[in-house]
């Protein structure tokens, strides 16, 4: 593949990532119907109301965490957990704690609060001192970086994928469904299309990630990648009846009810790769998952960075693109990652110093309205 086509794959894939999560903030934990009352049909990046208010277009910490393991790959590439756990601390220091924050990661939810202020606690002496025994899916919304770093190198984005899930979670359900998304992408970067990707060569990727990261009996061990066949073998098939087959899989190995779009990786995960298979563009794909509510922006992160990946710049809508507060702010990433970049690398500025000036900014834009 020439720079040219992984440049365009790759921005495209980042800035879908960004988009679908900042397009999702104003309807997380909404229902489809709640959505439809306030907004009809959600097209349009929206402010995210009140108590958890953010300006329209500014990303959550779904993007801030993928952009952080993306720095981490680039600066260590053989070894980005630690990198990766010193990054996610950094961007807790850039802001204080207020409302929506985590110090400077936006729109968090518990467990990841929790690793965040088990690695504070630590203080660089383990970078897994965090991790908790979750299902969900904090590790595949943000694992995309994984293929951008090792397009071509399956057995690189494995290891790589092993260590940096450590940071956050113990739980092969988690680390399945992260080896999912990551595939996705990669094959997205290679061909341009998702159409034509190996389901079985899909599945024995995600079955081979959760081996190795064991930690759970035979029914927990192998529950995504079973999951993600149970999907596959359904194509084609009406969204509805889709989505309600996602919703049974994710139920009977889950000890609450999900619904397709929950956290549970099983749930929202699967419905991102399916969203991301069906649909017939990168816009609409967006905005089916965004309107689907519960996990919104999550899922929507996670469907724009793999079709995005396979779309490529030229698809994504330009008015989100233009709407977006981090647009063009991660270029130097692409053109590291396209040009191979030596170990090392940096950002002419730090994450934690763009997530931290983005914060404040926000907060005068809230303080401004409320005035």
């Amino acid at each position: 593949m020439d720079n040219t086509t992984l440049r365009s794959r790759i921005t495209g894939s980042l800035d879908a990532l960004l988009i679908g999560d900042a397009l999702g903030c104003p309807v997380e934990m909404k229902t489809p119907a709640e959505i439809r009352a306030r907004y009809g049909t959600l097209r349009t990046l929206e402010d995210t109301p009140r108590p958890w208010w953010r300006p329209a277009g500014l990303h959550s910490d779904d993007s801030q965490q993928a952009v952080a393991l993306c720095d981490a790959l680039l600066e260590a590439p053989d070894d980005p957990a630690p990198v990766f756990a010193r990054l996610l601390v950094e961007i807790f220091e850039a802001y204080e704690k207020g409302p929506g924050q985590h110090g400077g990661h936006r729109g968090t939810g518990k467990n990841f609060r929790v690793t965040v202020d088990k690695l504070v606690a630590a203080a660089g002496a383990d970078p897994f001192a965090g991790a908790q025994p979750t299902a969900g899916n904090g590790v595949a919304m943000l694992a995309a970086p994984i293929a951008w770093r090792f397009p071509t190198e399956p057995a690189r984005r494995e290891k790589a994928l092993l260590a940096v899930a450590r940071v956050k979670t113990t739980d092969p359900r988690a680390v399945g469904a992260a080896a999912a998304v990551v595939e996705a992408v990669a094959h997205g970067l290679a061909r341009g299309s998702l159409r034509d990707i190996d389901h079985g060569r899909w599945i024995d990727a995600t079955a081979a990630a959760e081996r190795a990261a064991g930690g759970g009996d035979g029914s927990v061990t192998h529950a995504f990648s079973r999951a993600l066949t149970a999907m596959l073998a359904r194509l084609p098939c009406p969204r509805a009846e889709m989505l309600e087959a996602i919703e049974a899989v994710a139920g009977a190995t889950s000890d609450r009810p999900v619904g397709p779009s929950a956290g549970y990786a099983l749930g929202s995960v699967v419905t991102a790769l399916y969203l991301a298979l069906d649909a017939p563009t990168l816009e609409r794909a967006l905005i089916d998952a965004v309107n689907l509510g519960d996990d919104a922006d999550t899922v929507g992160a996670m469907v724009g960075a793999v079709r995005g990946a396979a779309d490529g710049a030229g698809a994504v809508p330009k008015r989100w693109r233009e709407g977006l507060w981090a647009k063009g702010a991660f270029n130097d990433r692409i053109e590291a990652l396209v040009s191979g970049a030596a170990e090392g690398w940096r950002p002419a500025e730090s994450l934690a110093a763009s997530e931290g000036r983005w914060s404040r900014m926000a907060e005068r834009a809230r303080v401004s309205g409320e005035g």
